[in-house]
């Protein structure tokens, strides 16, 4: 074997050797940032985890209705929950109307105001505090009898019966915005149907 031969074959070990370091190197750079990249995560709480959705109160569909923004508001007065909510009319052609709301012990809700919800239209129930409307929307007034305290944070199941588009359940949350507390509220009494409003 000649001088030249040994030379190109230690020229070609070392060129594979280097080869061999690059695609090591290479290859501890992707592990480390893998690792880095899971580390960043590990022991840490997402940011969308801690986020809360802008709208505090419960969203349901009914045919053409969608409700939404649905939730009792907090402190009762005088025994008795308001209920807040938008019921908004996606059908261009048809309309409908709330006939009542009403408890799970059968409790219905005092409604005031027209119930009609035209196409392409909404009704609103009762205003949480600080609401500013617009010129146009005309709230109903919506409340419901509570017994016992009415607590921020828990739910209560309410049945929304319109004339054509049939019933609802809806699991509805107290809203406390920011109050907090339980509320003595008054005994609970089978008074409602429209008119009558809180």
């Amino acid at each position: 074997m000649s001088a030249t031969d040994h030379s190109q074959r230690g020229a070609s070990g070392v060129t594979a050797s280097r080869r061999g370091v690059r695609a090591a190197a290479g290859m501890a750079l992707v592990a480390g940032t893998l690792l880095a990249t899971a580390a960043c995560g590990s022991g840490q709480i997402s940011q969308t985890a801690s986020q809360v959705a802008a709208i505090n109160g419960a969203n349901q569909q009914v045919k053409d209705l969608a409700l939404r923004d649905v939730h009792i508001l907090y402190p009762a007065v005088g025994g008795q929950a308001r209920i807040a909510f938008t019921i908004a009319n996606q059908s261009p052609t048809d309309s409908d109307s709330l006939e009542s709301i009403t408890s799970a012990d059968g409790t219905k809700a005092s409604i005031s105001g027209d119930t009609t919800i035209a196409p392409n239209k909404a009704i609103y129930g009762s205003a949480p505090a600080g609401t500013l409307d617009g010129a146009d929307i005309d709230r109903l007034k919506v409340s419901i009898p509570v017994a016992g305290q009415l607590r921020p944070g828990l739910t209560t199941d309410l049945t929304f019966t319109f004339a054509k588009s049939g019933s609802l359940t809806v699991p509805v949350p107290v809203d406390a915005g920011a109050t907090t507390g339980p509320v003595e509220a008054g005994a609970s009494s089978g008074s409602g149907g429209h008119g009558g409003g809180h």
